[in-house]
């Protein structure tokens, strides 16, 4: 890409009991193959999620060496419970709680994060985003998103890119998952993940219209080793051209 071109700007939507600034941290080495292409903007949930609360991350699939490589390079895992300041977008019960298989008709502060971000998203003073990224419950909530720009015929983002997503356990959601997504898409997860498993973010995948895929045999984390750089890469340089030509 050439240095002049301008930055894509994409949003990024953290994991269940972590923060934008664990996000961050957490995706250091994804961030390092980003910076030619893009301005990451992450972005805190609204919700405190409760001490002692672990839910969906009660432990977490912590990446291994691929390659020959240093095991930092390799991904970053959602939050262990260390951060201070854990927070959640919804919770799947009454008692502030979240977990991915808690089938209900429970999303306890759902709303309330979506208009937080739908706010960001239409502030005018920055100018808009490109893309889109989540992580876990962040990238269920990505996938909401998608489908209400599309149900209200907005121009939020022209991108997603979901690691470890699912779909909603809420049935208060199930509407949105009743029609394919036609927004440009790329799915990442993990063979070995055990929090969400690979079935799932299929399952959320075969909602999408011709998704991109990087399927790898690690765990619950962000992949960021060399044999994954270039799907990311090519990824953004179609979404580059993408955008010229909307």
């Amino acid at each position: 890409m050439a240095e002049s071109k301008k930055l894509l700007k994409i949003l990024c939507i953290h994991g269940y009991r972590q923060n934008a600034k664990s996000f961050s941290e957490k995706t250091g080495s994804f961030r390092k193959i980003m910076k030619k292409y893009a301005d990451l903007v992450y972005i805190t949930a609204p919700h405190r999620v409760p001490p002692g609360n672990l839910g969906s991350a009660a432990w977490t699939s912590k990446p291994s060496s691929e390659n020959g490589e240093a095991s930092e390079n390799t991904g970053d895992v959602e939050s262990s419970g260390k951060s201070l300041d854990e927070r959640g977008w919804w919770f799947t019960r009454e008692d502030d709680y979240f977990k991915s298989t808690d089938f209900s008709n429970i999303s306890k502060g759902f709303d309330t994060s979506v208009e937080m971000i739908i706010k960001i998203l239409e502030d005018k003073n920055s100018q808009g985003f490109d893309g889109i990224i989540g992580f876990s419950q962040g990238a269920c909530l990505v996938s909401i998103l998608c489908m209400m720009q599309q149900m209200e015929n907005k121009n939020w983002f022209k991108f997603a890119i979901l690691f470890s997503g699912f779909k909603s356990p809420s049935s208060n959601h199930d509407k949105y998952y009743n029609q394919k997504i036609t927004l440009p898409s790329l799915h990442v997860y993990g063979d070995s993940d055990q929090i969400i498993v690979h079935e799932r973010s299929e399952e959320l995948m075969s909602v999408f219209d011709n998704p991109k895929t990087l399927r790898h045999p690690g765990g619950h984390f962000v992949p960021a080793s060399a044999p994954h750089k270039k799907v990311y890469t090519d990824f953004l340089e179609e979404m580059i051209q993408y955008g010229t030509s909307t």
